[in-house]
């Protein structure tokens, strides 16, 4: 019986999902949300194909997918970075990573995904410090995250499931942005709670909830 149990979930649903943000409308225990954003630190512009505006103070950085740059203020220098590039393959996404800092304060940064869709701000150290997802759904991070692999050995989950064999891990005690199309709906389940939800629309879930099959 393939089953969402144990502690809480947050089921990105539509054809992406997990949220954190203000819920706006409450259905049959799903609620739909506004982004929750921190004007001092970073906003989310637009209502589709968003922009992310992060703000930089001296030493300050963020780290993003290759090419997904904008505009920058002249005081932010762009490096990249290979470290734990075989986690980042297996997981999905580039080798590379651009790291963007600020020389002085007074920096900006504005990246866009390569996916036209929402960007969804996740506080990892609200969710047990680690987030599965779906591949190549990470997009930006600031403060310490990780991106690793997570691998389903079980035949009939990752044959049958939607999510494949190789899982995305995100981990760390920092913000994490993730991408997703359609409308962002969350769901928390109870413990032992069970939801069914279509092997295309799960983006990404607590560490504590474990995907079946029915």
């Amino acid at each position: 019986q393939g089953k969402f149990l144990i502690g809480s979930i947050l089921g990105l649903m539509s054809e992406g999902s997990i949220v954190i943000g203000e819920v706006v409308a409450v259905t049959g225990g799903f609620s739909t949300y506004a982004p929750t954003v921190i004007p001092a630190k970073y906003e989310i512009l637009g209502d589709d194909m968003q922009i992310l505006s992060v703000k930089l103070d001296e030493g300050e950085s963020v780290t993003a997918e290759p090419g997904s740059m904008n505009f920058m203020h002249p005081n932010v220098h762009m490096t990249v970075n290979c470290k734990d590039c075989f986690g980042r393959f297996c997981s999905g996404e580039s080798c590379i990573m651009s790291n963007y800092r600020a020389i002085t304060s007074g920096g900006y940064v504005a990246l866009t995904s390569k996916v036209p869709g929402k960007i969804i701000p996740i506080e990892l150290k609200n969710h047990g410090g680690k987030l599965r997802a779906r591949t190549s759904t990470f997009f930006a991070s600031i403060g310490e995250v990780n991106l690793d692999y997570n691998l389903d050995c079980n035949c009939l989950t990752c044959c049958c499931g939607g999510q494949g064999f190789i899982h995305q891990s995100i981990i760390g005690d920092g913000i994490a942005f993730i991408t997703a199309m359609g409308t962002i709906l969350q769901k928390e389940l109870a413990d032992k709670e069970t939801l069914i939800v279509d092997t295309h629309s799960l983006v990404a879930l607590e560490d504590l909830a474990r995907p079946g099959i029915l």
